[in-house]
C-alpha cells in the first residue's frame, strides 16, 4: 500500500530547497466552484493553477460538452445524481442540457450549495476561450466515444495546439490522435501532446505500451503512483502525472484506506511529491500551491 511505506511517517523529514511539480486543478476547484463549469475553472485560474483537467463528451447533436457524470470510463455520463435523471448525457442534444441542474445532493460537488446558482454544464468551446484569455494550461479528458476529432478540430481553430493536451483511459483514442496528427517539433518532440490514464491495474510494460501509441505523458492513479514507476516513465522521457480521484472517491479512500494522511491534505500531497511526479492533478490546488510556496520560498 502507497501510504503504509511512503506516508506520513517520512513527511517530516528534510526537503530539498526547491521542489518542481506543476499543479493542476482536477475538473477545476471544486471545493470552491462546481466542477467542470466554468465559474469552477476561473477559480482555478484565480488560485495560480499551471493547468486544469476536464472531462469531453460529444453529443448527439455534434455538440463537445465540458462534464463527469457517474458510471464507469467503460459507460460514463450518467446523470442521476448529477441532475436527477436516468438517463445519459449522451442522450441529449445541448438544447436539453442547458435545461439541466446541478443537484446539490451529489456528493462530486462538495462545494457550498449557494454556489450552484447560476452552474450549468458548458460547451468545451466556451471553456476554452476562456483558458486562452489567461493563458493557463488545459489537459482535455476524451471521456466519451467520438471526441478525439472534433476536439482535434476545436483546439485548431482556436489555435490553442500548444495550450492544450489530450488524454483517456481508451488508449485507442490516445493512439488515434497520435495517428491524426504526428507532427513534431524541430528538437524531436511531438506537437500534440497526449497522454494514458491508468486506473487501478497498471501493467508491467505500461510504459511500453504508451511509447508504442506514441504518448507524450502517462497519468497515475494517485495511489499507484511510485517512485519505481516514476523514475521508469522519465527514462523514456515521458513526463508524468499523478491523479486523485473526485471528492467522493477521495473521501472514502482517507477514510478506509490511508490512515497515515488525511484527505488531500499536506502529508498526502508530500507522500506524492516524494515519488518525482512532474504534474499533480488535484481536488485542492489552493492546499498544494500553499505547501509549494513554503518549500520554494526564497
Amino acid at each position: 500500500m502507497l501510504f503504509g511505506t511512503l506516508g506520513s511517517k517520512n513527511v517530516n523529514g528534510n526537503k530539498p530547497n526547491a521542489i518542481d511539480v506543476s499543479v493542476c486543478g482536477h475538473r477545476g476547484a471544486v471545493f470552491a466552484e462546481p466542477e467542470n463549469t466554468v465559474k469552477g475553472f476561473r477559480a482555478a485560474i484565480n488560485m495560480g493553477c499551471d493547468s486544469f483537467e476536464l472531462d469531453v463528451f460529444l453529443l448527439k447533436d455534434g455538440n463537445l460538452v465540458v462534464f463527469h457524470g457517474d458510471g464507469s470510463d467503460k459507460n460514463p455520463g450518467l446523470l442521476h445524481s448529477y441532475c436527477g435523471v436516468q438517463v445519459s448525457v449522451l442522450d441529449y442534444d445541448y438544447e436539453e442540457v442547458k435545461k439541466l441542474n446541478l443537484r446539490k445532493e451529489c456528493k462530486e460537488i462538495p462545494c457550498d450549495h449557494d454556489k450552484l446558482l447560476g452552474a450549468y454544464i458548458p460547451l468545451l468551446e466556451e471553456v476554452l476561450i476562456e483558458a486562452k484569455k489567461s493563458g493557463i494550461y488545459v489537459k482535455i479528458e476524451l471521456k466519451g466515444p467520438g471526441t478525439e476529432v472534433p476536439c482535434l478540430e476545436l483546439v485548431e481553430k482556436l489555435k490553442m495546439v500548444d495550450q492544450c493536451s489530450f488524454s483517456s483511459f481508451n488508449h485507442d483514442r490516445v493512439a488515434n490522435i497520435r495517428n491524426l496528427r504526428p507532427e513534431r517539433k524541430l528538437d524531436g518532440s511531438h506537437r500534440y501532446i497526449t497522454g494514458c490514464l491508468f486506473n487501478e491495474n497498471v501493467p508491467d510494460d505500461f510504459v511500453e505500451e504508451c511509447e508504442a501509441i506514441g504518448a507524450t505523458e502517462i497519468h497515475l492513479k494517485y495511489d499507484t503512483c511510485t517512485k519505481e514507476r516514476v523514475v521508469a516513465i522519465h527514462d523514456k522521457g515521458l513526463r508524468s502525472m499523478a491523479w486523485f480521484r473526485g471528492p467522493k472517491g477521495m473521501k472514502l479512500d482517507s477514510a478506509s484506506k490511508y490512515l497515515d494522511v488525511g484527505n488531500e491534505d499536506n502529508a498526502m500531497y508530500q507522500v506524492l511529491i516524494n515519488t518525482g511526479v512532474m504534474i499533480m492533478c488535484v481536488n485542492r490546488p489552493d492546499v498544494l500551491l500553499k505547501l509549494l510556496q513554503k518549500y520554494n520560498r526564497h
